[in-house]
């Protein structure tokens, strides 16, 4: 059974980590996982801290619907990619533009909360963080 870790920036934000593969045995227990995790929190701000290099397509998929599933509850969603591999699998899927709460995207960068990446894993464009 997969739990990630979380913990509350704000009243408002929350951090969820994700520090283990997800793949299609672990799919159902993770989207699960997170979803409740939202639902318990009523964050207006959800952060997905993905820790590990290895972001499979059930990954994505993963992502993809908790973010449907955040945004049918007001809130909106937010990935935070500290490992490069991890970030160019977002940005070759699309997960990084696909709209959130039908926001513009250069909008959502401007209030987008900002968890620093560690040095020297981050690029300078994308500061680690996907919306």
């Amino acid at each position: 059974m997969l739990l990630f870790p979380c913990h509350r920036l704000t009243e408002d934000q929350i951090v969820i980590q994700i520090d283990d593969a997800i793949d299609f045995n672990t799919e159902d227990v993770a989207h699960g996982h997170l979803c409740g995790e939202i639902s318990r929190s009523a964050a207006r701000t959800v952060i997905i801290d993905v820790q590990t290099p290895l972001v499979t397509a059930t990954a994505v998929s993963v992502l993809l619907r908790t973010r449907r599933f955040a945004h049918s509850r007001g809130a909106v969603l937010c990935v935070v990619a500290r490992r490069s591999l991890a970030r160019r699998v977002f940005r070759a899927t699309g997960v990084c533009q696909i709209p959130a709460c039908g926001s513009h995207t250069a909008r959502r960068r401007e209030t987008r909360p900002r968890v620093p990446a560690p040095l020297g894993t981050a690029d300078r464009q994308s500061d680690g963080v996907l919306t």
